[in-house]
């Protein structure tokens, strides 16, 4: 670990000052470049939810090293999962193909023993990870018959159906990807997609009975949700996009009467099942279905059009309330949506992939204004959908957005975003993208999140959560409540703070320039005693404590924080008990 502040051959060197003065001459006395940062530890925000800080699947040994909060079980391959046989479907991920998960002679029993779920749930246990799993609400579950070598079974299989534009050339030559040309036309090929093929080819039909049953043998092996058993179920992933990566046995688009048929059935029986079970839904794909179904056009249709207009995802939290169990319980407690940044039209670069170019750079860390800023206009193709109504679509404002429609439709129902990414994880934008993400869903109130997928050991992205987790190496970790911070200038430095009462204050603060150190001005609302350090990384280096000090009273200048840098300053909360009205 380095931990002096200077920098080798030639570099910008490091400094922090502290200035013991009065606030009104504080800004007097600031380098002309830095920028000011304002910050009011007694203005207290939302509680930060610990379960923000979770991932999807990931190396189980990694995950409990770093300390994810949840781990997910989700992705297109679980839409189709025989937990009694422990097979699923790779959907139009790779062929339509089923995969049996366990394959050793141990082998047997129902579920097979070392099954993958049951594997999966024990080691988020034993990282002290909660486990969110998703149950298939498709109506299909891959057929128990289905042979453990290749040939697998596959949705269009060439034998059947015919020559197709492409094939699992590498392990089977006959499962097809379901598309079609003029040059393979057969009697199954219309508008270059293969259709008509019988899902019996893969599947079995499956009912919300066969979801309760598993949630009975979760139970029998985990305990309840109310005795530490799995807690937080998802229903299904990404409908929307079912008559894309599942058509071979969901060829139609999903209206906003199937959503909530779905919904209504399966979360019925997983609370009938488990009463005290947590449910997720919708988990929309993105923006798109934020508005409207499959059955839409991106902004509107005649599906939204014959439900009174409303987008989706506000019809949908309109049915939540407007249909709870007997007794009053609700069939959803968690709002469950995914969201990635997308591309400009014509862009050279993804900004969910590994470019880290300065224009990529700067346009990764500038989408992020997309989860909390209502004025904030996407440069991405989200633009292109137009500002003509109320709904704004060219102006994201994820978070207030459906914030407000909880609030008015069912008020109450907690906030999960269950996939996500910002892109870049081997990058210095990346890690920076990924720790302003989880400072705006702390900020903001997210009540639980699950990045998609968990960071690669050791990457620059791994960084990010290491800094929430565990920013000194012996358990520090950011909690408490969001409080109030302003940036001067938010495109540059990003400021948000964090108090755990009588302990500690914390101010994350990132460098978002790509290619320049920027030094902070800190005025602090209450004056700071007791000490202080500190953390943080950036390109060239990795988590680190980087300076500390005491007393640093109603300001601090921090000099030149690196280009791309995340930098949390912790600072002693030891005179709290004695502060009324935060308790």
């Amino acid at each position: 670990m380095r931990t002096s502040p200077s920098r080798v051959k030639g570099v910008v060197k490091f400094r922090v000052r502290i200035l013991l003065l009065a606030l009104a001459t504080a800004p007097t006395l600031a380098s002309a470049a830095a920028t000011a940062v304002s910050v009011d530890f007694n203005a207290r925000g939302r509680p930060i939810s610990p379960l923000i800080f979770g991932v999807s699947f990931g190396d189980a040994a990694r995950n409990a090293q770093i300390g994810y909060t949840l781990d997910r079980w989700g992705g297109n391959s679980v839409t189709r999962y025989n937990w009694q046989a422990d097979i699923h479907n790779t959907a139009s991920d790779w062929f339509f193909e089923n995969v049996r998960d366990c394959t050793a002679p141990g082998c047997i029993g129902t579920p097979p023993a070392g099954n993958s779920a049951d594997t999966f749930i024990t080691a988020a246990r034993n990282a002290g990870a909660q486990a969110l799993i998703t149950i298939p609400t498709i109506g299909w579950t891959p057929r128990s018959d289905s042979p453990a070598a290749h040939p697998y079974f596959a949705g269009f299989s060439t034998t059947k159906y015919g020559a197709q534009l492409q094939t699992d050339a590498q392990w089977d030559s006959t499962a097809g990807n379901g598309k079609c040309g003029s040059a393979n036309k057969t009697d199954f090929c219309v508008d270059s997609k293969i259709v008509g093929n019988d899902p019996a080819d893969t599947s079995s039909a499956s009912l919300p009975a066969d979801a309760a049953a598993w949630i009975a043998h979760l139970q029998q092996v985990f305990g309840n949700a109310a005795s530490g058993g799995v807690k937080f179920y998802a229903l299904d992933n990404e409908p929307m996009l079912w008559n894309s990566t599942h058509r071979d046995v969901h060829p139609l688009p999903v209206t906003f009467d199937e959503a909530w048929s779905k919904a209504l059935q399966y979360a019925s029986a997983i609370k009938l099942q488990d009463p005290e079970a947590q449910v997720t839904g919708p988990v929309t794909w993105g923006y798109c279905d934020l508005f409207g179904s499959a059955a839409d056009s991106c902004a509107a249709g005649s599906d939204r059009t014959a439900h009174g207009g409303m987008p989706f995802v506000a019809w949908y939290l309109q049915q939540i309330c407007a249909n709870p169990l007997a007794g009053g319980k609700r069939l959803v407690d968690y709002l469950d949506l995914h969201y990635y940044p997308q591309n400009p039209n014509g862009a050279p670069t993804d900004v969910v992939g590994d470019a880290d170019d300065a224009a990529t750079a700067a346009r990764r860390l500038r989408s992020l204004k997309e989860l909390y800023d209502p004025a904030w206009v996407s440069e991405s193709w989200f633009a292109d959908l137009g500002d003509f109504d109320s709904n704004h679509y060219s102006k994201p404002g994820l978070i207030p957005r459906v914030r407000a429609w909880i609030n008015q439709y069912c008020p109450g129902t907690k906030l999960a975003i269950t996939e996500y990414n910002w892109g870049g994880d081997g990058t210095a934008s990346g890690a920076v993208a990924q720790t302003e993400a989880l400072a705006i869903f702390a900020r903001e109130g997210v009540d639980l999140a699950a990045r998609w997928v968990a960071p690669a050991a050791s990457s620059k992205v791994e960084r990010a959560f290491r800094l929430f987790l565990n920013y000194d190496g012996s358990g520090g970790a950011v909690g408490g409540d969001s409080v109030a911070a302003a940036s001067a200038n938010v495109d540059q430095i990003g400021a948000y703070a964090f108090r755990l009462y009588a302990r500690r204050n914390m101010l994350l603060l990132t460098n978002k320039d790509t290619s320049a150190t920027h030094s902070v001005a800190l005025t602090f609302a209450q004056g700071q005693r007791g000490a202080w350090t500190l953390y943080g990384f950036d390109a060239a280096n990795g988590l680190h404590a980087i300076a500390s000090g005491s007393n640093p009273g109603v300001a601090l200048m921090l000099d030149n924080l690196p280009a791309l840098s995340a930098s949390l300053l912790v600072l002693s909360d030891e005179d709290g008990l004695f502060r009324d009205g935060f308790d």
